[in-house]
């Protein structure tokens, strides 16, 4: 079972980083760091990444799916991910 609430917080400390403009000061690549290591973090609290990430993830730079730093996104997925997501839709509806 899913530790919703632990997600829910991880997930508002990242937007009020955010809103604070604590990214743009950081940067890229220590962002993706940090957020890299909340992922980390909430795994060991068993939050859902998609729930620390729901709306965050592309300002973040790190994926929900595949938990990786990236740099090309589609909403919260990394351009990857998402193009991989396509050609599994593609596979099942060939059925």
């Amino acid at each position: 079972m899913s530790n919703h609430v632990g997600g829910y917080i991880l997930n508002h400390v990242l937007r009020t980083l955010d809103e604070e403009s604590l990214f743009e000061y950081l940067g890229r690549e220590r962002t993706q760091n940090i957020t890299l290591n909340f992922l980390r973090l909430s795994r060991e609290y068993d939050c859902n990444p998609g729930e620390v990430l729901e709306g965050i993830g592309q300002r973040t730079g790190v994926c929900y799916l595949c938990e990786r730093a990236a740099d090309d996104f589609v909403g919260d997925l990394c351009k990857e991910c998402h193009e991989e997501g396509l050609r599994a839709q593609r596979v099942r509806n060939s059925y």
